[in-house]
């Protein structure tokens, strides 16, 4: 590899429990429970309060959105404002997606 560093090796055990913290996620942002908008409000809600910014990179575009939302929940977010994504075209013809916003939690407008 010319312009990269060493890889970094991962057990087993890592890669399913992305894997399983990813399904959840894919299954709450489905269902509705989990929010993610490009504006920086939700109608008829407030920010009650601000984790900070979440990021997500992966080859795969559902690895990459889902590991977001996977991250936002962890850190007790419902929602994600200012959602953004990029894309980076390899000379290889990789692709290599990002995804990123504002982890928040929500109150009902007051």
């Amino acid at each position: 590899m010319i312009f990269g560093g060493s890889k970094k090796f991962k057990n087993a055990g890592e890669d399913e429990s992305r894997d399983l913290q990813n399904d959840q996620a894919r299954d709450a942002y489905l269902s509705g429970k989990f929010k993610i908008v490009t504006t920086d409000s939700i109608d008829g809600r407030d920010v009650k309060l601000v984790f900070g910014l979440v990021v997500a990179r992966g080859y795969n575009f559902d690895t990459a959105f889902y590991g977001l939302i996977a991250r936002a929940m962890d850190a007790g977010a419902e929602a994600v404002l200012g959602y953004r994504e990029n894309v980076a075209f390899h000379p290889e013809g990789d692709r290599f997606y990002s995804c990123y916003g504002t982890a928040v939690m929500l109150q009902p407008k007051k």
